[in-house]
């Protein structure tokens, strides 16, 4: 399940509300660089808090990335089932 957060919202509180098996969140580039090191931060272990019952991952989509590029990140992620924690910065 894609979630694609705007510069306000709370990855944390995405994850906890989500319902499906796997939890790919999708942050841009322009949010607040303290705020995306906090986000970042916080895959690893929102991971192991949801596991086993959901899998959570991110992308960053980078300033000029091709939506197709995210969306494909998005998808692989989504469909890796061993993978969890990750974040793949799609430059």
């Amino acid at each position: 399940m894609r979630v694609t957060l705007a510069a306000g919202d709370d990855p944390v509180a995405a994850v906890r509300a989500a319902t499906a098996e796997s939890v790919v969140l999708v942050f841009a580039s322009d949010r607040d660089p303290v705020m995306m090191a906090r986000d970042i931060a916080a895959i690893g272990p929102l991971a192991i808090e949801s596991a086993p019952v959901r899998r959570v991952n991110a992308v960053i989509a980078g300033p000029g990335s091709a939506a197709d590029a995210v969306d494909a990140a998005v998808v692989f992620l989504d469909q890796a089932l061993s993978t969890t924690g990750q974040v793949i910065t799609v430059a």
